[in-house]
């Protein structure tokens, strides 16, 4: 649940880029934008594998009894 504002901001920054992407004919910009491209959905996979390992690790409140 948490995911859905990042995947959307994700798909809307990718849509605003694939038509620069498209369009580009100089090869150093067009680098410069896929690499762009490249590191924000690699950032997004990373930070979603990150969030579920310290889920993992953080103990469970709820099921202590005071």
């Amino acid at each position: 649940m948490k995911q859905i504002p990042a995947i959307i901001s994700m798909v809307l920054l990718v849509a605003f880029l694939v038509p620069y992407i498209w369009k580009i004919t100089e090869f150093p910009l067009l680098v410069l934008l896929v690499f762009g491209v490249f590191l924000a959905i690699y950032d997004f996979y990373v930070s979603g594998k990150k969030a579920a390992q310290r889920a993992e690790q953080q103990p469970s409140y709820k099921s202590e009894s005071t």
